[in-house]
This record gives structure tokens, sequence and C-alpha cells, in this order.
């Protein structure tokens, strides 16, 4: 442990400490300013007694603050919890349940939720000792003590645990260790070909391993990455032309979003597009294809093992995937060389497993390789071709319906903006298959579902079609969740 700390400030290393090497939406940073801000937070975290391998939650929407306090909880030998603070009231409860920290950081407010109150609220009822901090804008913290039961500590070197809720419904914790952000160093390196005089800013949730591991990565490389804080396209596009950028890090939905709003000069310096977290699609590629003046890229990855590979071409020369240096991939359980099966890799990285769910580990970590629970499949040139999620497959009257194919030809429709699609219980054929559509413009059921049954076999057609304004999103990703819930109350009210 401290091993990130001191991987971040080398040791007698001549270098320009007050070289602005971090910006977002509430000032620019030198690594001279993150030093110091990492002393404030272990000065704080230790005011209290001492805090090696206690977990230490924050949820901290400021960047640099994030930053310098994930370095303090490394440096001190503690268990850094980074959590979303875009979580609210029901998630949040449901994961500090499961994480059960010592310690916890929290802004008083964010985005009109009162992170405080739910935070102590939680704590009271806990029966644990638990130190809360909070503060109304990350300078000035106050630290209230809970009485309780002391709680124990870590047996285990454990640097992080993220921690995921929303997307499944059901809490998650990834274990990992200083090696993890080494491996992501060398992936991120070789997707991106990161330099010292790069300009990167990152859409993605810095609370998530991904995200904080592309922020961690930059720093180190001493490039000047630019953190948004907030996904209201607006902030985006001022931060943008505030600070032009050269490369670019985010997800295919929330860049598609960005490319339509934002104008052109606004994405003009940017070389190289990096996407990530979710499927290209093909309507995809031709809706950013008019964007010829730089490179697009595709990233594969899952949160317990990063990214292991990437797009060695523009995606809109085809996908041709390329594994990160040290990465092994094979195809299992596929009844035919060239039929779907299971992705699964072997990387040199440092995921330990789940938090306290060693059955989930064992499940998932098998022989050194890791079931990655996509389907895919090797092309006849030998290319792997990822197809869509296992755990999202749909299964109908005993046949198998991948919901990506279904998304995908929805999504190539002229009317429509975007699509997803769920499975939910049917008493007759098991699951019963329901699409949501975002329209560009009006279009009717029966143009989609005339446009569905020319396309696909029969039992891929949807059983229901609804319009929706937006699809709903958890973890950057499209929450399914949410829209199987909406489904059965849709249909409920149809019948």
């Amino acid at each position: 442990m401290s091993q990130l700390y001191k991987w971040i400030f080398e040791e007698g290393k001549n270098e320009d400490v007050h070289k602005t090497i971090l910006t977002s939406q509430t000032g620019s940073y030198s690594l001279d300013d993150i030093r110091q801000e990492v002393n404030k937070y272990c000065s704080l975290l230790t005011q209290l007694g001492p805090v090696q391998r206690k977990r230490v939650a924050f949820m901290i929407p400021y960047a640099s603050s994030f930053l310098s306090l994930l370095l303090a909880v490394n440096r001190l030998g503690a268990v850094a919890v980074p959590i979303s603070p875009f979580l609210r009231s029901e998630d949040l409860s449901r994961l500090l349940e499961f994480i059960n920290p010592h310690v916890i950081l929290t802004i008083r407010q964010h985005q009109n939720f009162q992170f405080f109150n739910a935070v102590s609220q939680w704590a009271h009822g806990t029966g644990e000792e638990t130190i809360i901090y909070d503060s109304v804008k990350g300078d000035h913290w106050k630290a209230t003590v809970v009485a309780g039961m002391p709680k124990p500590v870590e047996s285990e070197p454990v640097d992080i645990i993220a921690c995921t809720s929303g997307s499944t419904g059901v809490p998650k914790g990834v274990m990992v260790d200083f090696n993890f952000i080494q491996f992501g160093d060398a992936a991120l390196s070789a997707a991106l070909s990161l330099s010292a005089s790069d300009k990167v800013l990152g859409i993605v949730p810095f609370s998530g391993l991904f995200g904080l591991c592309l922020m961690v990565v930059s720093i180190k490389k001493r490039l000047h990455f630019v953190a948004t804080e907030s996904f209201h396209f607006p902030d985006i596009i001022r931060l943008l032309h505030t600070h032009p950028v050269n490369k670019l890090v985010t997800s295919p939905s929330l860049f598609r979003s960005l490319y339509l709003l934002a104008k052109k000069p606004v994405l003009e310096p940017l070389e190289l597009i990096g996407l990530a977290g979710e499927r290209i699609t093909a309507d995809y590629i031709e809706a950013v294809r008019p964007i010829d003046h730089c490179r697009i890229i595709s990233i594969y990855g899952l949160t317990e093992i990063g990214g292991v590979m990437f797009s060695k071409n523009d995606v809109r020369q085809g996908m041709d995937w390329e594994l990160v240096p040290g990465v092994e991939a094979a195809i299992v359980n596929a009844p035919d060389k060239r039929e779907i099966g299971e992705l699964v890799v072997k990387t040199p990285n440092g995921f330990l497993g789940y938090y306290q769910r060693p059955d989930l580990t064992q499940e998932a970590y098998r022989d050194g390789w890791f079931y990655t629970g996509d389907v895919a499949r090797m092309t006849e040139s030998g290319a792997i071709e990822i197809v869509g999620r296992k755990k999202e497959m749909i299964k109908k009257g005993g046949q198998q319906v991948i919901p990506g194919e279904i998304e995908s030809l929805l999504a190539s429709h002229p009317s429509i903006f975007a699509a997803a699609v769920v499975g939910i219980p049917h008493p007759i054929f098991g699951e019963q298959i329901v699409a949501f559509v975002v329209p560009k413009e009006h279009v009717s059921d029966t143009n989609l579902y005339s446009f569905c049954r020319e396309r696909l076999a029969s039992y891929k057609v949807p059983d229901h079609i609804f319009t929706i304004d937006e699809i709903p999103v958890s973890q950057g990703k499209a929450d399914k969740v949410k829209l199987q819930q909406l489904a059965t109350k849709r249909i409920a009210a149809r019948e």
C-alpha cells in the first residue's frame, strides 16, 4: 500500500511542479497544488486516529479534491472507496450498507440532494462507529463521530474498492491493488498513444475505475488532463471552448450527444477520440463518419480487468481489435468454431476479487481466466467480434435473442435517434422483448414493427415498442433495470 502515492510523486525527480496538469470546471491545478492538497487531507484523516487498512469512502464531485483524497488515502495505507456523487438515497444507502466504511467524506449537498443527511441517517442506524467528514464546497471540513462498536479493518492488502450500483440493482465491490493502475497505464498508453504534450478531456465518471485510472495515468505522465465534473453538455462545451484538447475519451453515447450539440470549431483541435463502455454499432459508425479530421478508436474492457484491447485502426474502417501487451483472449463454450460463445481474457492486472463475494470471484475468475460475460464470435480471419452481453440475452420460447442486434437495427431507422431493448417475464414464452426508442421525428408503431419484421427472424421482432424521451443511463450505460421496470408498468397500462 501507498505505492500509488509514491508512483505519482517520484522522489528526487527534476520537473516543473508548477505546470498545470489538471483542469476542471472549478479551476486549474499544478502538481504542487495537488501535493499540498494531499498533505491537507492526510492531516484531516489522521486527526481522530490512524486509518491504516480502514475503508475510507468519499463522495466528491470536484476533480482536484477527488484526486488528492485518493492519493492521501493511499499514502496513509487505508482502502479508498470512491462513490459516485450522482447516486441517490436508495442506491447510496444500499451501497454504504454493503461496504460499511469506517470513514466517510462527503459533500454536504450536490444537485439538490442532501448527501450528509443520507449518510448520517445510515451511520446512526448501524450501531457501529463511523466518522463522517462533510464540507459545503470541499475546502473546509467538519467531523462528526457516530458512536458505536468498532468495525474490523481489512486483513488483506487492498488499495481500492470500486463500487458499482444501479445497472444491475445489486452493489458489487471490485477490489484492486496498485498493479491495476500500472496495467491501466500500459493499456491507455498503448490505445491513446499518450505523451506529456497531450491535452486530454475525459468525459467519464472519475469515481469509476476507468475514469479514475485515466485521471491518475494522465497525471503520472504529466500531460494536461481536463476532467468534467458535470455531464451537462453546455458545461462541457464551455470547458472545451476555454481549454481546447487534442484527445477525448468518453462513451459512444456521450460523444454522439456532444457531436450533435457542439459547434464544429470546438471539436476541430481533436486528433483522437477514444470510445469505451459501449458496443459501437454500424449505425453509430455512419452517424460519426462526417468527422474526418481525427481518428476514432474503441477501447474494450470491464471494471474488473480494465481496458484489454483496442481497435488498431479507425472504427469507421472496421473493428480490428489489438490486445494490450500481456493480455490473452479466447472464446469458450461455443458450439462451433465460428459460433458465438463467451469471451474470456487473461491479464497481468491487479484485480483481487469481489468484496465479500468469493462466490462471484470463483464464478468469474477460473484458472487465471476472467469470464467477461460478453458474447463474442471468432471471424473467419481470426478476429474477435463482440456481439452483446450474456446477462442481457433474452430467452424467448427456447430461442436466444441478443438485444444489441435489435438495438442496432432500430437505431438505423432514419426516424430513430437511439434504442434500447430489454427482456421481461412472459407466462408462456419465458420472456418477451420490449424495445424503447428515442425518435428524431414522429414515427408510427406500425412503421417500426414492419421495419423489424422485414429484417429480423420472427422470434426477434419486439413484442412491444415504446417511445421515450431519452434512454435512462447508469454508470455511463443504458440503465436496463429501470427500463425493465418501465416496461412492466407500460405493458400493464396497455392491458
